[in-house]
């Protein structure tokens, strides 16, 4: 059961921690309900947590065996929430290829590691991936070498080159767009001779 804060009555009390010995105990009582008791509780937990934000299947399985739920529960819940169309793999994938290439510039192996963090089948990168073509990743690696030049201060050449080409390996872009767009934007500013 979900308690709510009452502004009216609640006002000053703090939360409630959660101590390590609270959370065990709260995970050995789910491990140990009854069938249907088990999955209402489940179903409630993976609701609130999709209820704050998107998730893939893999992320709620694990949070619901984190939270003690039997393995059998955890995977009829999840198939459960597929089928009712509240999780859906493909659609997290996309959206969440799209946020990290807006949001933090990655593109390539950078997306493919955070796909697989979530726990995105590979079998789904393929798709998620081809939303950004050659045209996008050109513009962004390009403002994003403009944007890290600018907090580079007074570094030699060399020195620029290293620390703006990894930024943009670190994000995923292939080799010859990091020289490209280094090169780029390394030319207009001007360096110490050291």
């Amino acid at each position: 059961m979900v308690r709510y804060l009452d502004p009216e009555t609640d006002f000053g009390i703090p939360a409630r921690k959660k101590t390590a010995s609270s959370l065990a105990s709260r995970r050995q009582k789910n491990g140990q309900l009854p069938r249907e008791q088990a999955l209402e509780a489940a179903r409630e937990q993976a609701l609130r947590v999709l209820d704050r934000n998107a998730c893939s299947s893999a992320q709620i399985q694990k949070k619901l065996s984190v939270a003690g739920f039997q393995p059998h529960i955890c995977e009829e819940i999840v198939n459960h929430l597929l089928e009712v169309g509240l999780l859906n793999d493909r659609e997290y994938a996309a959206m969440l290829v799209r946020t990290r290439f807006r949001e933090r510039g990655l593109v390539g192996h950078a997306l493919i590691q955070e796909l697989n963090r979530k726990g995105i089948p590979p079998a789904l990168h393929p798709q998620a991936l081809a939303q950004i073509d050659a045209t996008q990743q050109e513009e962004r690696v390009k403002e994003l070498a403009e944007k890290k030049a600018r907090t580079l201060g007074n570094v030699t050449y060399p020195q620029a080159m290293r620390r703006l080409a990894s930024f943009l390996a670190r994000k995923g872009y292939s080799p010859a767009q990091c020289r490209e767009a280094t090169h780029q934007v390394l030319s207009a500013m001007e360096f110490d001779e050291d």
